[in-house]
């Protein structure tokens, strides 16, 4: 007879035959498989890139199934480099030739940071030059940049169990064996250069997860501070001694591999950020740890971090003394409120939320992405309600923010489509590069495919009717594992399942429903699971059978009121067959409404707002005619111009968008009964 264990509260389990173990939801996962998948994953484009990236920055790709892993002395040749003497100083690049620098990272370590070489040799920092997808240069390629590095190292016994925990029951450590569970090996390297802070790589690519500092920490430490960044787990560590350690991923993510690290810990500081992000973090953080062991450190006004805390010579010990425990969740007092309240009276714009850079008339509207709320959208058939989801989900991603798509109509296929499309800011393969060869066509594709596949984005693998129940588990699986943040689910009539009587069986209420009570009830669990889980919920509800021409309104939402009722904000996207706009009909964060004009440009398949004062003359079209460029790095100037490529949109089409009104684009809002939109 074999046995599984599973601790009760927590839900982590051991099985005594296959020595399988792991959280509650890696066990739901080996018995009934998550229709969830990331942006790696499903794109036939970034399957094949995660190889062929990692060979072009030298990176040997195991053939089986086990996460790859850095060479065995490919951490300590990034150490030596740091501190070579500036004289003689060369530094090891990822495809092992040297180049000449004079230790620009050592300098800045120890001066901007304030590490000493003591922290530093201690925490196996090191230097390297690798490659990074060039800004500028339209024929693709790649830049060299210097780069800090910071080793993730593990024992080989702990490397095992997370092999264990992925399906792997013979894991391999790819020539770096040893006969020792208790070696230490370099578990990752996570790299960022010293000039651009947004430039950071992890490598292997799709390797395994780990804490930066963990081989620091003693074996019979029974306490350990978390940071959200590496230099802020050394500051820590160099100004009080105790164990300290960074997350992999900042304050966005906390993967579930990592987790049995903590469970010897009785006591986990969790050190974040003092802005908002942060602060959110921690409290996710510690719900995914277990709240009763985990205190709150918070910096003063002063220092957004513990690096900043050092640098300005003040007492990181303090900071600890004074850390708190989260309270109860249905107790609340103000004094374990009044940071956070206070913090808000300062600094208003950190919680107005994130902006959605490509469309700065409508963030001005709603003030931006906010975690707990929920919003609705609706409009009519072919509006253009995904397009204009895509392109917002895509601003988030390049925040930073962990998104989940749930798309019930379109396939992921054609999603992902899409979405590349809307990232590279102008038609994939485009006239304007059809001179290129195939080899230098396919290295520009590969280095959109690289950036595009660093974003965080998921998407679930449901289509067409999917049980309510099965779309909230998997949700709660991707908040979990992957710290999503916010969820859009497109739509809310294809999710639903068509066999009421069917359903019936399930609800909490006996007697006959039709399908407007099964809306309801999925919105009432959809708000719940929003608030519970502190995400964004963007859906998306068909309108009711009316007039094409006719403007929407809020009763035009399919179904009841519960829809505009439930929902923090609700949008509508009006379309009366040549003029788009997107009103905000419900905003309670701060009670703005509004409209904002828009203009579809096919190339690069996104959206753009249309001011009055573009619309007067030919500015408009000139702009929309080069459209920024993430395929060519941002810069308008740098795309390639051939006089075989179509114009977008010519002087004389401006009135085909707007109309030949003097009024401009208040004709548009007259159509719509609506007011112009806030400046």
């Amino acid at each position: 007879m074999f046995k599984l264990y599973i601790k009760l509260g927590a839900g982590a389990f051991c099985c005594h035959r296959c020595n399988a173990s792991g959280s509650w939801y890696d066990f739901k996962r080996r018995i009934a498989s998550y229709d969830i998948v990331d942006s790696t994953t499903t794109d036939s484009i970034s399957t094949t890139t995660t190889t062929t990236a990692a060979k072009r920055r030298g990176v040997n790709v195991p053939t089986d199934d086990s996460s790859p892993m850095p060479h065995i002395h490919q951490s300590l040749t990034y150490q030596n480099n740091l501190f070579l003497t500036a004289s003689s100083s060369t530094t090891t690049t990822t495809d092992g030739h040297n180049s000449n620098n004079n230790n620009n990272v050592l300098h800045y370590l120890m001066h901007e940071r304030g590490l000493n070489a003591s922290t530093l040799k201690k925490y196996g920092v090191g230097m390297a030059t690798y490659k990074f997808p060039h800004p500028h240069n339209v024929a693709g390629g790649y830049l060299d940049m210097e780069c800090v590095t910071f080793p993730w190292m593990m024992r080989v016994s702990e490397i095992k169990q997370q092999e264990a925990i992925r399906g792997k029951r013979n894991a391999s450590t790819h020539g770096n064996s040893t006969s020792n569970d208790d070696s230490w090996l370099t578990r990752r390297i996570k790299v960022r250069a010293i000039s651009h802070k947004g430039l950071q790589r992890l490598d292997p690519p799709g390797g395994g997860w780990g804490f930066f500092g963990w081989h620091t920490v003693p074996e019979d430490a029974t306490e350990v501070v978390i940071t959200e960044g590496e230099f802020d787990a050394m500051a820590v560590n160099q100004a009080t001694g105790l164990p300290s350690i960074s997350l992999p991923s900042g304050c966005r993510n906390l993967p579930v591999e990592v987790l049995p690290l903590l469970e010897r810990f009785e006591k986990i500081y969790l050190w974040m950020d003092s802005d908002a992000p942060g602060q959110e973090g921690a409290q996710v953080f510690a719900n995914k740890i277990g709240m009763k062991r985990c205190f709150i450190v918070r910096t003063s006004e002063n220092a957004k971090d513990a690096n900043e805390a050092l640098l300005k010579g003040m007492d990181l010990q303090s900071f600890l003394e004074n850390a708190e425990i989260i309270p109860h969740e249905g107790i609340l007092t103000f004094k374990s409120l009044r940071h956070t309240v206070l913090h808000e009276i300062c600094h208003p714009n950190e919680y107005a939320g994130r902006p959605f850079a490509s469309l700065p008339q409508f963030t001005n509207i709603i003030k931006g992405f906010r975690r707990g709320e929920m919003t609705v959208i609706t409009g009519s058939t072919g509006s253009g309600k995904t397009t204009l989801l895509s392109q917002l989900s895509l601003d988030l991603a390049e925040q930073g923010i962990n998104t989940l798509w749930g798309s019930f109509e379109i396939k992921n296929q054609r999603l992902i489509k899409k979405l590349l499309q809307q990232f590279c800011r102008e038609p994939i393969f485009s006239p304007s590069n059809s001179r290129l060869s195939h080899e230098n066509r396919m290295e520009i594709l590969n280095g959109v495919a690289d950036r595009f596949e660093a974003l965080p984005l998921y998407f679930l693998k449901f289509h067409g009717t999917t049980e309510v129940e099965n779309v909230l588990d998997a949700m709660d699986y991707a908040t979990y594992v992957h710290d999503v943040e916010h969820i859009i689910l497109d739509n809310l009539q294809f999710m639903l399942t068509r066999d009421y009587k069917g359903a019936q069986k399930n609800a909490s209420y006996g007697g006959y429903y039709d399908k407007f009570d099964m809306q309801d009830i999925a919105l009432e669990k959809l708000r719940k699971f929003a608030t519970d889980r502190n995400v964004h919920l963007t859906i998306v509800v068909h309108p009711r059978k009316e007039d094409d021409q006719a403007p929407l309104g809020l009763s035009s939402f399919y179904g009841s009121a519960k829809a505009t009722q439930e929902a923090d904000i609700v949008l509508i996207l009006q379309y009366n067959g040549k003029d788009k706009v997107i009103q905000v009909k419900k905003n309670r964060f701060d009670g703005t409404l509004g409209s904002t004009p828009l203009f579809y440009d096919h190339a690069s398949g996104r959206y753009e707002e249309v001011s009055s004062k573009a619309v007067e003359g030919k500015k408009y079209a000139i702009n929309a005619v080069q459209p920024k460029n993430a395929m060519y790095g941002g810069s308008k100037k740098e795309a390639p111009v051939s006089s075989s490529a179509p114009v977008m949109l010519a002087a004389s089409d401006i009135n085909d968008i707007v109309g030949e009104k003097d009024e401009g684009s208040n004709a548009i809002f007259e159509s719509f009964g609506e007011a112009p939109p806030l400046t």
